[in-house]
Parts: structure tokens; C-alpha cells; sequence
């Protein structure tokens, strides 16, 4: 086992956190010196843990066996490195309830014992502990919002007030599952363009269409005061009520309004 959080969230102890987080960074430091050397867009660990089954868990290189695209595809996300992140790290050390942080930033998290099976937030995370009877019977999840909203808790707030989560319009249907991209790029209209045809119809949207404001321009502004910490506790960078808000429009009519 890659490490553990102390036994009970009651009995912590500054210094055995500081040594937890000792101990992943070195794997982490280990990792990148000898993971694909010479290509720095490939520095990231592959995670090559035990292919054992762990309390009926184990490693993303049983499911890559099989899933070589799905796990070439999650690897270089920030689930793969969730455990490793230098702002989780940061974060850790800090934190008198290093549990809160392992339940979503590790696999198989137990609360009891304060044990964590893998690090990262690997495929069984989603998919669930590995079944013996795989691949005869489909280890296939639900796309339900809140299977990520589990950890994604601001933006699945966010999101509930929206029209899209009063249509139950999930996160996957516009981010890919392994990649966390959207399924089309946000820099264009494409995306949203799948079910808001009949909007480009109306005169604001026609005009700002004929000007190249695109959707996320007004719809998804970044938050301005988003840092890094937001981040690791796996809040989007973007407000996902998908509402376009007065302050939006003074990016491009500033004083419009005086």
C-alpha cells in the first residue's frame, strides 16, 4: 500500500502527516526522474503499483491491459496525479483533517481505519473494486452528477442551480470521462451548439455571433479571484450556473452603463 492517514480523524498528529507527505513526494520525485526520460510532457508517474488484488482493488495496469487508450488518456490527468500534485502536498500539511483530503484524492479510502488503497483517483474510484467476473460482466458506472459531485461539491452546486441541472443535463455530457476535456473546445461555439440551436436566433445572440463573442465568453467567465487551493479542492475555474451576469458584459462595454 502506497501509504495511510492515521488511524482515526481523532487521534492525528502533526508530525505523522509531515512524514505521510515525505514519503509521497519521494515517490513522486523517484517517478518523474525515471518515467520517460528527456520528455518533460511526459514527467508525470505512471502510478505502477501492485497488481495484486487489495481488499478486492487493483492497480490501473490490470485495467490497462485491456483499456490502453482509457489509461493513456487518464494518465495525464489531474485524477492521476491527485495524490501528488505539489498544491495538494501544500495543502496536506496544513490540514488537521488529513482524512477529508485522502477520501477524495485517493482509492478506497476507508474512514474507519484512516487506510487509503491507492493513490490517486484511479479507475476504480468510478468504476468501483475490480470483480473477478469482469470483462464477462461490464464494470460500467453510473453518469449520474453526482458520482462526480461526490468531491466536485461547489460545482455540483453550482450546477444544480442551472438550467442545465434542472434538465439533468450531467457533466458528461459535455466533459470527456478519461480525458476531463470537454468534448468540444470551449474557445468555439461547437459544444453548445449540440442542443442551443435556436438561441443564435434572437437579436443578442445574433449580435454578439456577427462580432465573434463566443458562448463561454459571456456564459463560463472565469472566476478572478481563483487560485490554486480552489483547485485541489476540485472547484472549476469556471461558475458552472452558466449564467451571464452584468459584470460579464463591462469586459467589452465598460462604462456602457454609466
Amino acid at each position: 500500500m502506497i501509504g495511510s492517514a492515521p488511524e482515526t480523524l481523532q487521534q492525528r498528529s502533526g508530525w505523522l502527516v509531515l512524514t505521510i507527505s515525505a514519503v509521497i513526494m519521494g515517490i513522486t520525485l523517484i517517478a518523474t526522474l525515471f518515467w520517460h526520460e528527456g520528455d518533460p510532457s511526459l514527467a508525470r508517474p505512471e502510478f505502477d503499483l501492485p497488481t495484486v488484488v487489495i481488499e478486492g482493488y487493483e492497480s490501473p495496469q490490470r485495467c490497462r491491459e485491456c483499456h490502453e487508450t482509457e489509461y493513456a488518456e487518464w494518465s495525464h490527468t489531474t485524477h492521476a496525479s491527485a495524490t501528488f500534485s505539489s498544491d495538494f502536498q501544500v495543502l496536506l500539511q496544513q490540514t488537521a483533517q488529513p482524512g477529508e483530503c485522502f477520501a477524495c484524492h485517493t482509492t478506497g479510502y476507508n474512514t474507519t481505519s484512516g487506510q487509503f488503497i491507492l493513490a490517486g483517483v484511479t479507475c476504480e474510484v468510478c468504476h468501483g473494486p475490480y470483480r473477478p467476473t469482469h470483462p464477462d460482466e461490464s464494470m460500467g458506472i453510473a453518469t449520474t452528477a453526482s458520482l462526480c459531485g461526490g468531491c466536485h461539491t461547489e460545482t455540483l452546486a453550482a450546477w444544480q442551480k442551472s438550467h442545465h441541472g434542472q434538465a439533468n443535463i450531467t457533466c458528461i455530457d459535455c466533459h470527456e470521462v478519461h480525458t476531463q476535456h470537454t468534448r468540444a473546445a470551449v474557445t468555439t461555439n461547437a459544444l453548445c451548439l449540440n442542443c442551443h440551436v435556436s438561441h443564435l436566433q434572437d437579436f443578442i445572440h445574433v449580435e454578439h455571433e456577427l462580432d465573434s463573442v463566443h458562448c463561454v465568453d459571456c456564459h463560463l467567465p472565469k472566476q478572478m479571484e481563483f487560485d490554486s487551493t480552489k483547485a485541489v479542492e476540485g472547484q472549476a475555474l469556471i461558475d458552472h450556473t452558466f449564467t451571464a451576469v452584468p459584470a460579464t458584459c463591462d469586459h467589452c462595454h465598460a462604462g456602457s452603463r454609466e
